[in-house]
């Protein structure tokens, strides 16, 4: 089973799945919540987060019995990317230049914190079998928590997934940044 096969099968079990954006790259998936600019993300970050810590789970679980490492998780959040022109490409000047174009519009500054905490890994901390939440009220600091197993019944209530996140939150026992402190 590959990731993408195995993410696409369990997010099926997870109400609230189906809001979700998924797209993968090589090895790696990206789930995608797009907010209204009036949400407040420290009302929606828990459930979020929560839901993820789950489904994480659950992957992981999975992996780990193929014989594989575990999954790195790296939850984070950013403005959405707005594209305002997306048929611009077709202009005579830009058609010659532009015979494939494909454009992802989304959560573009989410997905550059993700991948560049996915590139330091190891070296800076972002350890396998770890769950990497971002707080909102620290940008660039994720905190670690090791992903244990959660009973599939308690995975498909949406009303714990916030329980989840204070959970994560409370057995965090690493940190990283994606940029060193300035002392």
């Amino acid at each position: 089973m590959n990731l993408q096969q195995g993410f696409a099968e369990v997010l099926a079990f997870f109400p609230g799945g189906a809001d979700y954006r998924v797209c993968f790259a090589g090895d790696s998936v990206f789930v995608v919540k797009e907010l209204v600019p009036e949400a407040k993300i420290e009302d929606l970050w828990p459930t979020f987060c929560g839901h993820i810590y789950c489904i994480a789970s659950f992957l992981n679980d999975i992996d780990r019995r193929i014989g594989n490492l575990g999954i790195r998780v790296v939850i984070s959040y950013g403005a959405l990317l707005q594209l305002y022109r997306p048929d611009s490409w077709r202009h005579e000047l830009f058609a010659k230049f532009t015979k494939n174009w494909f454009v992802l519009t989304g959560a573009s500054e989410a997905f550059t914190k993700t991948v560049k905490a996915e590139g330091l890994g190891k070296k800076c901390a972002f350890f396998n079998q770890y769950c990497w939440h971002e707080f909102p009220n620290e940008p660039d600091t994720y905190h670690g928590t090791p992903i244990k197993k959660i009973s599939l019944e308690l995975t498909g209530l949406p009303e714990l997934y916030p329980l989840f996140y204070q959970e994560m939150c409370s057995k965090a026992d690493r940190t990283a940044r994606l940029e060193p402190k300035n002392n």
